[in-house]
């Protein structure tokens, strides 16, 4: 891919300049105790790829987590501990690199801030951070940064580096083309490549009309389509989106999501569950490529997603009495799981104090086999009753406990 071909020097990139020139003074004046930097900016301005290029154009080891991947104080501890004792002990020259910070989000903390927080002041090696946007996470790692912010490339700066990239390859597209990948890039120095490499590779212009069908509208006209060609043009035109799930998206970004659109769609149908099983497992598989693409940053993979998701459902979805539904779940449904959410909770943190754990702890190891328990046992039951004094916490495990026994 062009994307990761260019540009082979820092100098090379395009905007950003002053961006640019404070990594290079950085990098060169780094000494133990300088504040490590974080780079701010949206998707595709060339934050990742200008540190890897960075790493090779000084010659150090480059070592890249994702920081959303590893999202507690512990996991962290395992990956960048080893990482600073090799550095002092062997003298090695690394750069360390947390990508998307951003990622971690505060319900799955459990200390991963302040952690970095912690290491960023003695560091023994150069730490680099980057972040789409600010939140809670990225402003309290700012206050113990250099922050650095990466803007949109402008038209006409695009326009420069696409006519250099199409000179050095010696080849050359219309004047009207290269408008529409520039327009379409919206300063997204990643897209402008692949869009220009796929131009000349042969694929079909981006579509003027993109994101113009609601995605309840979109669902619902895929699920009318006669041919399989229609409804490729659907998801084409639909205001939806391929979302990593991992970074807690807000309810618009949510509904938004294609995978979601169709999963909440299928399971609250009324078609057989014959048919919802061979919909949902061919669902499964364009999720999992999403998945992996996602932690792999293999973004070439994205374009082919719509394609893989309409030819795989299309032909087992016919009059199959699908629709749009942005719930999985009916509404009553969710209010008693609501209901009974807050009560667990309320229980687990009452719990967590006697068994001497977390909270999460409790609830992913310990809750589900009490509760199996107690449904089995009569003798706990009046145990648990006698022993507490706690009216709300011995209703929600009363009910708890019958609600469990009812579905056995």
């Amino acid at each position: 891919m062009w994307s990761a071909e260019y540009p082979a020097r820092v100098q090379d990139f395009i905007g950003n300049e002053k961006a640019r020139s404070e990594m290079i003074s950085w990098f060169k004046e780094w000494v133990q105790g300088t504040k490590p930097l974080l780079l701010i900016g949206p998707p595709g301005v060339g934050k990742t790829s200008i540190v890897h290029t960075l790493a090779d154009q000084y010659e150090v080891d480059l070592i890249e987590l994702n920081a959303s991947d590893t999202r507690n104080r512990n996991g962290l501890i395992d990956r960048i501990n080893p990482i600073m004792e090799n550095s002092s002990l062997y003298g090695k020259k690394f750069l360390l690199f947390l990508d998307e910070v951003d990622g971690i989000t505060p319900r799955e903390d459990f200390g991963a801030t302040d952690y970095l927080i912690e290491i960023m002041k003695e560091s023994t090696v150069p730490v680099i951070l980057a972040a789409n946007k600010l939140n809670q996470i990225t402003r309290d790692l700012a206050k113990a940064s250099k922050v650095v912010s990466f803007l949109e490339i402008p038209p006409r700066l695009g326009m420069m580096f696409l006519n250099h990239i199409l000179l050095r390859k010696n080849l050359n597209i219309t004047p009207g083309t290269k408008y529409s990948i520039i327009k379409a890039s919206s300063g997204d120095f990643r897209k402008l490549l692949n869009d220009a490499q796929s131009r000349i590779s042969g694929y079909p212009e981006a579509r003027d009309n993109f994101s113009t069908l609601d995605i309840a509208d979109a669902v619902n006209k895929f699920f009318s389509c006669i041919d399989v060609e229609a409804a490729l043009e659907v998801i084409l035109s639909a205001d939806a989106v391929f979302r990593d799930p991992r970074f807690g998206l807000s309810s618009e970004d949510q509904r938004k999501d294609l995978v979601s659109a169709f999963y909440s769609s299928i399971v609250s149908s009324n078609s057989n569950l014959q048919t919802k099983q061979q919909l949902l497992e061919q669902l499964s598989k364009v999720d999992v490529i999403m998945g992996r693409s996602m932690r792999k940053r293999n973004w070439k993979v994205l374009r082919h997603l719509p394609y893989l998701l309409t030819y795989s459902i299309f032909r087992r979805s016919r009059l199959k009495y699908l629709a749009y539904n942005r719930y999985s779940v009916g509404f009553q449904s969710i209010g008693n799981l609501y209901a009974r959410g807050r009560g667990i909770r309320r229980a687990l943190v009452t719990l967590s104090k006697s068994f001497h754990t977390s909270v999460p702890n409790l609830g992913s190891f310990v809750l589900p086999f009490m509760f199996q328990v107690l449904s089995n046992s009569k003798d706990a039951q009046v145990y648990i009753r006698n022993s507490l004094e706690d009216e709300k916490f011995i209703s929600t495990i009363a009910n708890e406990v019958s609600h469990r026994s009812r579905l056995d």
